[in-house]
């Protein structure tokens, strides 16, 4: 008997000695075999250690692990559907390879020979072949692998690097992406059935894809129990009852476009590559790290669950209300999108960068199209998907030329939210737009817009403060009165001067009006009134200079104190977190630190802080602006309060917390603003359109009370409410011990004297 199996084998055996001899250069090296390389994507986590997303190229999306975190029912699962023999071979089965043998020349299938060392071999050293004579040559070269690969790691190092490296499709490649895409958790908390669907996949990763062909997936999931059971590793009642199970996917992809926190993550790779860039960070192949391809562990500062709530906040309120209001509005324009007061010289200018920027028109010069040619295919209708917040997945098919897109697209609001940590700078949430698919402009980091009546509380920063310092120009308090007048300043033009009176045609009342009602209710007389004393624009000047963040937008014109210059929302709401934190400026921080795959610490960010302000004046500051939500003016008992819709509780976004704040909007409605402070969270949120010639022709719809303050309320309304989130939710702490955190002004009357100025 043994002769005639030697007489079956010996010409295979001899083919294989041949072609192993002749193609001994087209094997791995040893080196290759001892340190095999295999790409390995980058996990971002957030301040709690859960996955926000990852960086892979393509057909990367791999986490590895060791053999102690695979469950065993995953480990038994495979050996009993691919090779039931595994512990007792070196890398080829000696039986199963004479079974399929007989079944080739009897004509019949009895299973296929290839070992999980043979797979794995395959896998890491062999792409898939074109023709049969390279498989057949590939065939016998994966013996020799599989043994050489058995001689080198331990049985159950090779089970790890199975399941690290074989791709279950959906860009889930190894275990690690597979259980976390397929069944949102870690590969030891996979349960016995899932694990099923898992090895299931083995024998053809796309017809038994449980996302794809879910009926597939659940018969072949039967098969691989009813080997378990075979194995002894089920019971007949086991497997009874696992059977019939539904799938239970839950099924998340992954890609540059979906989880949470897209934008971020886009900011965070980009950081990290300046980062390795800067401080020459090097693989263990001496090479600048990949972040595509090197494993690296990013931890940022970013909260997942308050994460989730600004995303939340930003969906609820755009798509709720405010994109309807705008779209309605706008809709009226003789020129939509655009704002009746643009000229045709200015659109006609936007239109054709816009045009000139699309991947369509990109795509028509490339294909060599005239230009008369492109202008009649933009002006031509067509079929098409377009980003819809009342639509499944915010898509809906329309019939527009593809001119006429572009000016849909101009119309639909963009948006800015970071929320920061003042004592620490550590980001904790940040959403830079409506839909990154669709929109992957980052409004929070590159976007510059007018800050408007943001600016202000910096302003009265600076009258308070020279007081405190030295009272250069007077006692100012938040308790010192102006009448409520217009106030003209006469403003260099040239050669000439020229009257600026903000504040419009408004009819003044007169009464005496302090410095905190002022602020509350973003009264420009009387922040223009301030600007008079000439150190007050030069000294603000100085504060965003010392921050770091002054630009070219910056003058030393009075219109500064109303906001006309350039900031980003991260900037102008990093800057407002001084006022939450004595005074100090510290630099926002989104990466904590970078880990290598081994583990090994190659960045830690270290705290930047900067003393901006004395801790009386942020204090003074901060309790003027808790008056933003509701503050009563002396003499005639009035309330002010640009915010005050926020304690409103018929408004799904009420907020009953103690806050402190700043509304702001810009110059003919463009821009919208709210910056909210709590004593853990300082939190900043714009409003407004692509181009600024698309905007609000209303202040009651375009001002930063209805388009960014809601969107505030939502996401500190969802953070307060989840008992979870470590933060404070009581008051602001005054720097001095049994201070006040109101404004009193009986205290300060002997300062003040009363004066009206």
């Amino acid at each position: 008997m043994l002769l005639t199996w030697l007489a079956i084998l010996s010409p295979l055996l001899i083919i294989a000695l041949m072609l192993v001899t002749t193609f001994e250069s087209d094997l791995p090296s040893i080196e290759a075999l001892e340190n095999p390389r295999s790409d390995e994507s980058t996990n971002v986590y957030d301040a709690n250690g859960k996955i926000i997303g990852t960086f892979f190229a393509m057909h990367t999306n791999r986490t590895k692990v060791t053999h102690q975190e695979l469950p065993k029912d995953i480990i038994n699962a495979l050996k009993s559907t691919e090779d039931k023999r595994f512990e007792n071979h070196s890398g080829v089965d000696g039986r199963g390879l004479i079974r399929a043998v007989l079944g080739a020349v009897i004509g019949q299938n009895r299973g296929g020979a290839s070992t999980i060392t043979q797979q794995l071999a395959k896998m890491m050293f062999h792409e898939p072949a074109k023709t049969p004579y390279k498989r057949i040559r590939q065939k016998f070269a994966e013996w020799i692998i599989a043994s050489r690969l058995e001689t080198r790691y331990t049985k159950d190092e090779i089970i790890a690097m199975y399941f690290n490296q074989f791709d279950f499709t959906h860009n889930a490649v190894g275990i690690h992406s597979a259980a976390r895409i397929y069944f949102g958790k870690k590969p030891k908390d996979l349960k016995i059935e899932e694990c099923a669907v898992l090895v299931g996949m083995a024998k053809n990763p796309n017809f038994y894809n449980p996302k794809s062909h879910p009926d597939n997936a659940k018969r072949r999931r039967e098969v691989v129990l009813k080997l378990m059971m075979g194995q002894g590793y089920l019971t007949q009642m086991e497997y009874d009852s696992l059977r019939v199970l539904p799938l239970g996917l839950r099924f998340q992809s992954e890609t540059y476009n979906s989880g949470s926190a897209p934008y971020l993550r886009a900011y965070v790779k980009k950081q990290v590559k300046k980062i390795i860039k800067e401080q020459h960070l090097e693989n263990e192949y001496g090479k600048p790290f990949d972040v595509n391809r090197d494993g690296l562990k990013i931890y940022t500062t970013i909260d997942l669950k308050m994460q989730k709530y600004a995303e939340k906040a930003v969906q609820s309120h755009l798509k709720s209300s405010l994109q309807k209001q705008f779209t309605k509005e706008v809709k009226k324009n003789k020129n939509y999108p655009f704002s009746n007061e643009v000229s045709s010289k200015t659109r006609n200018s936007i239109m054709s960068r816009a045009t000139k920027q699309s991947t369509r028109y990109k795509n028509l010069i490339k294909a060599g199209k005239s230009n008369k040619e492109i202008r009649k295919i933009f002006a031509t209708p067509i079929k098409m998907k377009v980003f819809d917040w009342t639509s499944k997945n915010f898509e809906k098919e329309i019939t527009l030329s593809p001119l006429d897109s572009i000016k849909y697209y101009k119309q639909i609001l963009r948006v800015g939210l970071i929320s920061i940590e003042p004592t620490t700078g550590f980001v904790k949430a940040c959403v830079g737009g409506p839909n990154y698919k669709r929109f992957k402009f980052d409004n929070v980091y590159q976007s510059k817009r007018q800050i408007g009546s943001t600016m202000k509380p910096f302003v009265y920063a600076a009258a308070i403060e020279t007081s405190n310092v030295n009272g250069s120009f007077g006692n100012r308090t938040p308790c010192t009165e102006f009448a409520n007048v217009k106030y003209c300043l006469e403003i260099p033009n040239g050669n000439t001067t020229k009257m600026w009176c903000p504040g419009g045609q408004r009819n003044y009342d007169g009464y005496p009006t302090p410095l905190f009602f002022a602020l509350a209710n973003s009264m420009n007389n009387i922040t223009a009134k301030l600007t008079e004393t000439p150190t007050i624009i030069p000294r603000v000047n100085q504060y965003f200079e010392t921050m770091k963040l002054k630009n070219k937008s910056f003058t030393n014109a009075p219109a500064l104190a109303l906001g006309v210059c350039d900031l980003s929302v991260m900037d102008i709401t990093s800057a407002h977190c001084l006022f939450s934190n004595k005074g100090n400026y510290t630099e926002p921080i989104v990466i904590a630190r970078i880990e290598d795959k081994h583990g090994k610490v190659i960045y830690e960010s270290q705290a930047n802080i900067t003393q901006v302000l004395d801790e009386k004046t942020a204090f003074d500051i901060l309790k003027m602006m808790k008056g933003v939500t509701g503050a009563r003016r002396p003499y005639d008992g009035k309330i002010g309060g640009t915010a005050r819709r926020i304690r409103d509780t018929n408004k799904p976004y009420s907020f009953g917390g103690i806050m402190a704040g700043k509304t702001g909007t810009t110059q003919n409605n463009t821009d919208g603003w709210f910056i909210g402070h709590t004593p853990d969270l300082v939190t900043g949120v714009w409003v407004g359109c692509e181009d600024r010639a698309v905007r609000f022709s209303s202040t009651k719809y375009g001002q930063g009370a209805n388009t960014s303050l809601p969107i505030w309320g939502y996401y500190m309304k969802a953070v307060y409410k989840d008992k979870t989130l470590k933060i404070n939710r009581g008051d602001f702490i005054p720097p001095i011990i049994g201070g006040k955190t109101v404004v009193d002004c009986d205290a300060v009357k002997d300062l003040d004297n009363g004066d009206v100025y």
